[in-house]
């Protein structure tokens, strides 16, 4: 459950998905694992040794998910959640002045290919 919402919000947030990296240790009967979580270059780390890699793995993603929503959006993150509408709107205006330019293009041709001994 916390590892999909962190991906979630990762991908809400123009955020590379997170990274998951872990240690073993115990015997093979009884291993025990602790998990890292990689979120835009910051590491969180499960509290505890768990007894199974999926347990430790929401338990590092449960850390990053309360330590980020206590702490609030980073400037970084601020910066791409209110840069983005920008540059998208700008991208979407050049894309619409192409297309009104290649259709213009296209009416101003056949209006001359239209009508024989009016060539403008």
């Amino acid at each position: 459950m916390y590892k999909n919402q962190l991906q979630e919000f990762a991908q809400r947030t123009c955020i590379n998905l997170p990274s998951y990296s872990s240690i073993r240790e115990g015997p093979d009967h009884a291993p025990r694992f602790k998990v890292k979580v990689n979120f835009d270059g910051e590491f969180f780390e499960s509290p505890k040794f768990c007894s199974t890699l999926r347990q430790a793995e929401h338990a590092a993603a449960e850390v990053a998910l309360k330590t980020l929503s206590q702490r609030g959006p980073s400037r970084a993150l601020a910066t791409r959640v209110l840069v983005f509408p920008y540059i998208l709107n700008s991208f979407l205006s050049v894309v619409i002045s192409i297309q009104f330019i290649f259709i213009s293009s296209i009416e101003m041709y056949s209006f001359n290919m239209g009508v024989e001994g009016w060539n403008f």
